[in-house]
């Protein structure tokens, strides 16, 4: 009898495999960079995305050959000249998602929460909280940041459906309309 409740205990206790990532850190974790606005590096953890979150920001557009080699003059009359001045031109897009979550956690610690529902696909997704328990990836949907991630079911996502919708109706970050 003693033998079958001591199995009952081991049994209720959960094993980790080797390739689960742990429900919750242990110790706070300083953020170390934002190299986008749904990505993180933290100290002792490396690159990870905010679970359920979708950066707004829209990459630079590049016109222009600017890496190619400057060139030569027509020396046989056959073909036309080519361009005096060349190169490119680098017209640098707002990054509302990057900027936001730059001030908001940069230089911070952090807990890190995985979610039960994601499978570990090689990419660290989670959540994140600062020390007074704020919501990072919910902060960044609830002020119109960042656009929801549907991508993958996730234990948040009715919430976050709620708070990305509330944040467009009253027109917050990215869903600012042009007239205001």
């Amino acid at each position: 009898m003693k033998a079958v409740a001591i199995l009952l205990a081991l049994a209720a206790i959960p094993v980790a495999s080797a390739n689960q990532q742990p429900a919750t850190s242990a110790a706070p974790l300083r953020v170390t960079k934002v190299p986008s606005g749904d990505t993180v590096v933290l100290s002792g953890v490396g690159k990870v995305r905010l679970l359920g979150v979708r950066s707004a920001d829209i990459g630079a557009l590049r016109l222009g050959h600017g890496s190619s080699p400057a060139p030569q003059p027509n020396t046989d009359g056959r073909r036309p000249a080519p361009p005096l001045i060349g190169g490119a031109y680098d017209v640098k897009r707002e990054q509302p998602s990057r900027t936001f979550l730059q001030k908001l956690i940069l230089g911070r610690t952090v807990r890190i929460q995985y979610d039960p529902l994601v499978s570990n696909t090689g990419e660290r997704l989670a959540y994140l909280f600062l020390d007074d328990g704020l919501f990072v990836n919910a902060e960044m949907l609830r002020t119109g940041h960042a656009r929801i991630d549907l991508t993958r079911e996730f234990a948040h996502e009715a919430e976050f459906k709620r708070l990305e919708e509330d944040a467009r109706r009253a027109g917050l970050g990215i869903w600012i309309s042009p007239g205001r």
